[in-house]
Formats: C-alpha cells, sequence, structure tokens
C-alpha cells in the first residue's frame, strides 16, 4: 500500500469516527448557554400606557442547540454553559415541531396570564376561562396507563388548577414518590386517579408526574396589550410580563431608575412559579448591565450561589406579584436614600 493511500484511508477513518461522535451528540445531548438580554419595554405595548421609565426591566432567557464536538468542548471549558440530556428539554418520543409547538402554547399563555394579573392588580374587570390538557404522558411515567393524552386536569389534591403552571407547581410542591390525587375530565366523565411521582429531571428535589400540560384560555381584557415575544418560548418571562404591563400603567416608575432582570413564571392568582436555567439567565442579566435580578424563592439558593461570582448583581427571591412590587418599591426607597439602610 502506498503511503499516500494509507494517509487518504486514515484520513477517511477519522472523519468517519468524527461524524458518528458528531451525530451521536447531536442526538442525545444539548448544550445550554445564556441567551440574549432585551428590554422590556421594546416587547410590549399597552393600550394607554407610558414608556418613561429612568430605568428598564430586563428579559433574559437561555438558548439550546444539538451538541457537537466544537460546542461540547466549548460547555466543558465555559463556567457559564451546561450540558444536558435530550431526554431532560424535549421528552423521548417527541418530535420537536410539538414540542416547540407545546412550549409556544405555553410562552401564550403567560402573555394573557401576566395582562390579566396586571389589570386585575390595578381594578380593571377581566375574565379569563381556561382548561388545562394533558397533551403527553412520557413512557417512563409513574402516570403511564393511568393518566391519558386529552385528560382536562380540574384539581389537584384538594387544589383547583386554573393553568398549566398552577398545576405543575402544585405537583412539584409534593416529595418525589409521594401520591397525588387528580380530579380530571375524560370525554366529558369525571375521574379521580391516585398517581406516583417521581423526581424532577432538573431539580430531584422536586415531584414529577412526567406529563406534559398546556392550557387553552378564552380572555376578555378591557385594554389591548401586544407583546413581541421575539422568538423566546415557554412561561418563564410571566413575571416580568407582568411587572412592565404594570409599570406602563402605573403612575410610578416601578423601576426606580434601576436596571432590573429577572425570571419567574406567573399564575392568575399572581403566584411566582420557579423556572429552569437560572445561570444562564442571571449570566445574561449581568453581560445586560441589571443591579438586580428577581428570581422565584424555589430558585434562590441556587441563584445566591451562582451570583457570588457575578457581583455587584444582587438576586432578591419573590413569592407572588404583590411581594415583587414591595421588593421593587424597597429597591427604589434604598437607592433614593429614603429607606435607613
Amino acid at each position: 500500500m502506498s503511503k499516500k493511500r494509507s494517509t487518504w484511508l486514515k484520513v477517511g477513518a477519522a472523519l468517519i469516527i468524527f461524524g458518528c461522535i458528531q451525530g451521536y451528540l447531536a442526538r442525545n445531548y444539548l448544550i445550554i448557554g445564556p441567551g440574549p438580554v432585551q428590554k422590556l419595554e421594546e416587547m410590549v405595548t399597552v393600550e394607554t400606557g407610558k414608556k418613561d421609565a429612568e430605568g428598564a426591566f430586563l428579559l433574559t432567557a437561555v438558548t439550546s442547540a444539538p451538541a457537537g464536538i466544537p460546542s461540547w468542548i466549548a460547555a466543558v471549558i465555559s463556567p457559564d454553559m451546561d450540558i444536558s440530556k435530550r431526554a431532560q428539554e424535549i421528552p423521548k418520543g417527541m418530535d420537536i415541531e410539538r414540542y416547540i409547538s407545546i412550549m409556544e402554547s405555553l410562552m401564550r399563555e403567560s402573555q394573557i396570564v401576566a395582562g390579566a394579573v396586571a389589570l386585575e392588580r390595578l381594578g380593571f374587570p377581566v375574565r379569563v376561562e381556561t382548561v388545562v390538557r394533558i397533551e403527553a404522558v412520557l413512557a417512563d411515567s409513574p402516570a403511564k396507563g393511568i393518566l391519558e393524552q386529552g385528560d382536562i386536569i380540574l384539581v389537584v389534591d384538594d387544589r383547583r388548577v386554573a393553568t398549566a403552571e398552577e398545576a405543575v407547581k402544585a405537583i412539584s410542591q409534593r416529595t418525589p414518590g409521594a401520591e397525588v390525587l387528580l380530579t380530571v375530565s375524560r370525554q366529558g366523565k369525571v375521574k379521580r386517579f391516585h398517581v406516583g411521582t417521581g423526581p424532577h429531571p432538573e431539580d430531584r428535589t422536586r415531584a414529577a408526574l412526567g406529563i406534559l400540560v398546556s392550557s387553552s384560555l378564552s380572555y376578555d381584557l378591557p385594554l389591548n396589550i401586544e407583546i413581541d415575544s421575539r422568538n423566546v418560548k415557554g412561561s418563564s418571562a410571566g413575571l416580568m410580563f407582568t411587572l412592565e404591563i404594570l409599570n406602563q400603567l402605573h403612575p410610578d416608575d416601578l423601576t426606580g431608575g434601576q436596571i432590573i432582570a429577572g425570571t419567574g413564571t406567573i399564575g392568575l392568582d399572581g403566584a411566582v412559579g420557579p423556572i429552569a436555567g437560572v445561570k444562564q439567565k442571571l449570566v445574561a442579566a449581568k453581560r445586560g448591565g441589571a443591579k438586580y435580578f428577581l428570581v422565584p424563592m424555589e430558585n434562590l439558593e441556587a441563584a445566591e450561589e451562582i451570583a457570588k461570582n457575578l457581583k455587584p448583581i444582587k438576586v432578591i427571591g419573590v413569592t407572588d406579584i404583590g411581594h415583587a412590587i414591595t421588593v421593587l418599591d424597597d429597591i427604589a426607597r434604598r437607592n433614593n436614600g429614603t429607606s435607613g439602610e
């Protein structure tokens, strides 16, 4: 065999190995990194609202992309990026188009709920009717053979749930392994099921059923609210959408002249729920010049640990929209020198 032919065979073998590894990584892993930072006043427009804040609320997001050899190496080196199993982000057996459709539905839900919560807090009459539907029962779910796609969740234990986020939060508050009592509507008949739980793939201290849920909403809001999500999907922008809507209608500047980022789902009752990707969102907030970062209480401990390397950004946990406004008022007073601290 000639030396030239031997070299080409080695190159070909290397390319085949490279391609196999690249394909395996892309099929099984995702690279999670900090996403774009955007001013919410540029995304949200409220009828009769004003965009005159001295500071700004920032929306943070994460990016996810199929892993490859170069991105895998970058993620190993960078403290700001994570390598995640694809099955933890996109359920096994679900095509990407359907997954994206569900995430888009959750984004739309968060926008409607944010508008309803903000307007109701300001005294406007609002009407929102919701249906929480099971979109999929995952292959390894404790609920497999019990719950079915299309079931409508009415009550979790003794708590009536109005949105997908409320259902997820009610379930996740249990200890992994504990049973949860679900009241569902199936083809017009009300049924009750005791279903076991397992650990949540993103936080093993939280319970999960291994199901995907979404909400169908009909609503009547007295003011028109336009939100351009700019390709951001999911429900974790709910808190910040709510604050921006409030700020455009509120007589006072809720930013207090500060750059404030944050994340968290929002329920129709105003409760703020946990999210994923808090590390990447904090890094994005730092890059965007935020001085403060609001997080759900469930994410506070992890966020505070991450923020130690991102000074001077300050992390503050919030439980609901009322608490968030109290926190913002305290920030404004502190920076105006009137808090006594």
